[in-house]
């Protein structure tokens, strides 16, 4: 028998919990608001209520065992980003998420996910991206005071692990991602590099020379860690 999850159990993520459920697949059910849950209690396999941007929360649960995640978050872009990544770092292979924008639904497919759809056939208005720096290789506005951007590891970011950097509490951001570039051999004994990507990074992995980190916070926060970085370039 099949089994999906669905994640926000708004109107959208409870009809497609119901639908899924009426066609004899399990569903499990997960939102953070307990009323929420309850609603859907008599129709779904199982209903849980957790923090979906909660690694261990979703471990515990198995979701990375269900033929697909519906990811019915639209309304809050960070917890939306940051679950997408949780979910592809502990191994779902199949993600469908709800969008309200074309921004939204951008980002998430730089996250791995394979399907977005517009529920409410949403027109939204897309902000440009904005470079404001030669290290700054995507920069995308999450909402009117958060962004996400993709930039070079800073230099004293450089050979310390997450947790000797504390960067939640020293920074006021977050690191959803490491991309690597790690040189390697290829079957024909070609030199080529690799890219890799380690969607929500361990406290224990450390940053290289050559990564680049995939940042959200608020803009400010964001804005003034560029500058650090920028700074510390120049007097080398």
């Amino acid at each position: 028998m099949t089994q999906f999850a669905v994640i926000g159990l708004g109107r959208f993520g409870t009809t497609v919990a119901e639908t899924l459920a009426k066609k004899g697949a399990e569903v499990i059910a997960f939102d953070n608001d307990e009323k929420k849950v309850e609603e859907v209690r008599s129709f779904v396999t199982n209903a849980i209520c957790l923090d979906s941007t909660d690694e261990q929360a979703l471990k515990a649960a198995n979701i990375n065992n269900v033929d697909a995640v519906v990811l019915a978050i639209g309304g809050n872009k960070e917890v939306s980003i940051l679950t997408a990544a949780i979910l592809r770092k502990i191994g779902v292979g199949k993600i469908i998420a709800k969008v309200d924008s074309v921004l939204h639904a951008r980002i998430l497919k730089i996250m791995g996910v394979q399907r977005t759809i517009f529920p409410e056939q949403y027109v939204g208005r897309e902000i440009a991206n904005l470079l404001v720096s030669q290290h700054i290789f995507t920069y995308m506005e999450v909402s009117k005071d958060h962004s996400l951007v993709e930039i070079s590891t800073p230099p004293f970011f450089i050979g310390k692990s997450l947790k000797e950097l504390n960067i939640t509490n020293n920074y006021k951001v977050r690191i959803i991602a490491i991309k690597s570039s790690i040189p390697t051999v290829a079957e024909n004994g070609d030199n080529i590099v690799k890219e890799e990507t380690n969607f929500i990074p361990s406290a224990d992995d450390i940053l290289n020379e050559r990564d680049t980190i995939l940042v959200i916070g608020k803009k400010l926060d964001i804005d003034k860690l560029i500058k650090m970085s920028e700074k510390q370039i120049k007097k080398k």
